[in-house]
């Protein structure tokens, strides 16, 4: 052959018809997702993506299924909600008057250049259908193997890329004095900062000027600074106002025909075939048009990106020296190995009141980013526990309270504008949380935080948030622009927002590119840019409409791309379980100690977990194979399972132990007639007695 081959095997088994109601839905091992899209049924899905390197010619991707069976069934299967825009009401968004569309092929694919571990690579997205439903025919066809076969030719050589420098920071000449220091900052770190200005670019003076407009012409010098010096990295610098921005055109339906800016279009530089991505491949002016006008034009845009990108929206001089401050200071300490960082912060309600099962969506997304971040201690801001709601603490100061006190990351699900957050209590649209005000708005309430140096990344879920072309200081921009706490970076919409209602709220749109940032950080993204471009390069899939094309070119992200968020370090070896007591008595503290190593002889702290919703906080420093220990007093009588995992001195976790079971067991009192007859002179004894013992 005068080509390559790659085989990919997919096994499925088990097929499980769920009846719910009128309904059915299916499972099938072996997958690990589901499609949820407007119009279509629910079904089980795998998902892939396979790296080439730059340069590989695709000639042909084949699927072919074999052991294909089938069941018959009298009742429809579960049709997917419509995407409803954040702060709709919820009813009637699964619409059953239209057929519902059948997926009848067996995979699908996406491709597109990208960038991934600071090396560009050709992506190919794979999504295998291993189940079809047939309503025509009441019947459901399954198969128990898919084999993609992939034909290509790599390139003759590698295509390779000079080293002069790794980050860009493009600005306009009046903030020049003030980032100087934040490209002081980046050399001493070893990361080779360039800083160009807006005039430069247009002026020609580093490059020939290429471009119909500003934001084209400063795309291009992003192309060539990519090619010429190796960037891989590139900050913005200025809102609106001082730095161009590009607007978008898409069609989400009559009602939503919203033009809106998207930073991504800095990013996205090359197509599939490693040229020039324009986002306007029919050349009417009109970027990134999807079903957009009479004519449903729709351009080419390969959404992947090439570098890993973010702004600081400043307006002024000030901004600028409070985000370059606050970076600088953030690195400086390395606030990812501080106790602080592995806090958790979520704050969400009921986001859409009125669905059929009653679901809290802004409860389930944010219990769903708690699952992802195992290891880190979580503070729950909720409906569910009463905190969005009170009246002493109120809900505002519950938040506040929460953020001041030191937390990696926060996530924010529910509503929004470019002003506040907010969210609605259980089947209850008519109130706004949280209290008193019913929102947590930028002005006078993420401007007025004091968390100083304990920066979290804050990721809202929510409409407008980063809508920084209308507001200069937009709720999601505003953690980053206060001078004395607030955020790090941060992520947000920069228009309208989607999401599916009730239990689906977590498979697409924006909650479920929220979910696709904190699983960037989980997979292993060191900085903020990597965790950004990661969350869409995995949210990205062939078949997407134009409700996924906005929610990926709306995401926009804050703060500086280089920001050092983790550290490539070996974890340390999963901890043994904690040895002490199994059996003791509650009100008395119980000591409990764990051991561990770790493979490049770092430093090491440990965390508990005492099974009854209490956490030891982080212990330490201790030697490699040393003994640490931590104690705990109990309240409740019950049975327990005390884990531990440790950290090394890098901040990067281990896995959990296995548990220690332990119980609290009731403390047993003989009663006799003497004693019984006390308890009726002074029935009060008894309830001291439970006081004291129980």
């Amino acid at each position: 052959n005068d080509y390559d081959e790659k085989n990919i095997h997919f096994n499925f088994s088990n097929i499980n018809i769920v009846e719910n109601n009128e309904f059915i839905s299916l499972k099938l091992e072996g997958t690990n997702s589901i499609l949820v899209k407007k119009d279509h049924y629910i079904i089980p899905i795998y998902e892939k993506t396979i790296q080439f390197p730059i340069g590989t010619e695709i000639i042909e991707i084949k699927c072919t299924p074999q052991n294909i069976y089938n069941k018959y069934t009298e009742k429809e299967v579960i049709i997917s909600p419509d995407p409803v825009i954040i702060g709709e009401k919820a009813f009637d968004s699964i619409n059953y008057e239209n057929q519902a569309i059948s997926i009848n092929h067996w995979f699908d694919y996406k491709i597109g250049t990208g960038i991934q571990n600071n090396e560009r690579v050709l992506f190919i997205k794979i999504t295998t259908y291993p189940i079809h439903y047939l309503p025509s025919e009441n019947k459901i066809e399954w198969t128990e193997n898919i084999e993609i076969e992939i034909k290509y030719n790599l390139p003759e050589s590698q295509m390779s890329f000079n080293d002069d420098y790794s980050f860009l920071i493009i600005s306009p000449s009046e903030f020049i004095d003030e980032l100087n220091d934040l490209v002081n900052h980046k050399i001493s770190r070893n990361i080779s900062t360039n800083l160009v200005t807006l005039e430069e670019i247009y002026a020609g003076n580093i490059f020939p000027v290429e471009g119909r407009d500003e934001p084209e012409k400063i795309k291009y010098f992003i192309k060539n600074s990519i090619e010429s010096w190796g960037i891989t990295s590139v900050l913005l610098v200025g809102g609106s106002e001082k730095f161009p921005t590009r607007s978008t055109h898409i069609k989400v339906s009559s009602s939503d025909t919203e033009i809106f800016v998207s930073d991504l279009y800095y990013a996205d530089i090359y197509n599939e075939t490693f040229e020039f991505c324009s986002w306007d491949t029919n050349e009417n002016d009109d970027f990134a048009e999807y079903d957009w006008g009479t004519s449903r034009l729709k351009d080419d845009v390969d959404l992947f990106p090439d570098i890993y990108i973010g702004r600081i929206a400043c307006v002024d001089s000030d901004q600028v020296i409070t985000s370059v401050n606050k970076i600088i200071d953030y690195e400086t300490n390395v606030a990812y190995t501080l106790d602080w960082f592995t806090n958790l912060v979520v704050v969400g309600g009921d986001s859409f009141p009125g669905d059929d099962n009653e679901i809290l969506e802004g409860e389930m997304v944010n219990n769903e980013v708690i699952d992802i971040m195992d290891g880190f201690i979580t503070k729950s801001l909720n409906v569910t526990n009463g905190v969005l709601s009170k009246a002493n603490p109120t809900g505002v100061t519950s938040i506040s309270n929460a953020i001041n006190e030191g937390c990696g990351f926060v996530d924010f699900s529910g509503h929004g504008n470019t002003n506040v957050w907010a969210t609605h209590p259980h089947e209850n649209d008519n109130i706004w949380l949280p209290t008193p005000t019913g929102n947590y708005k930028n002005s006078n309430i993420i401007y007025d935080l004091t968390n100083i140096d304990k920066l979290p990344i804050v990721i809202t879920g929510a409409c407008s948030v980063g809508k920084f072309n209308q507001n200069d200081n937009c709720f999601s921009w505003s953690f980053v622009a206060n001078p004395n706490g607030g955020g790090i970076a941060s992520c947000g919409a920069t228009a309208l927002g989607y999401a599916y209602i009730g239990e689906w709220v977590t498979y697409g749109l924006i909650e479920g590119i929220t979910i696709k940032m904190f699983e960037a950080y989980k997979d292993g993204a060191i900085t903020f840019g990597e965790m950004w471009a990661n969350s869409l390069n995995n949210y990205i899939s062939p078949g997407m409409d134009a409700t996924d094309y906005k929610t990926i070119e709306e995401w926009q992200a804050f703060g500086d791309p280089t920001l050092s968020i983790a550290a490539q370090s070996l974890q340390p070896e999963k901890p043994n379980p904690p040895e002490g007591p199994t059996s003791a008595n509650i009100k008395e503290e119980h000591t409990y100690t764990a051991i561990t190593t770790d493979p490049d002889g770092d430093q090491i702290f440990y965390l508990f977990d005492w099974g009854d919703g209490e956490f030891s906080g982080w212990v330490g420093p201790y030697d490699s194979n040393q003994i640490g220990d931590a104690s705990h007093i109990w309240t409740d009588r019950g049975d327990y399972e005390i884990r531990v995992k440790a950290k090394d001195d890098h901040g990067v976790q281990s896995e959990w132990s296995d548990p220690l079971p332990i119980s609290m067991p009731k403390i047993k009192i003989f009663y006799n007639n003497i004693f019984l007859n006390l308890l009726e002179k002074f029935p009060k004894i008894f309830s001291l007695l439970n006081e004291i013992y129980f």
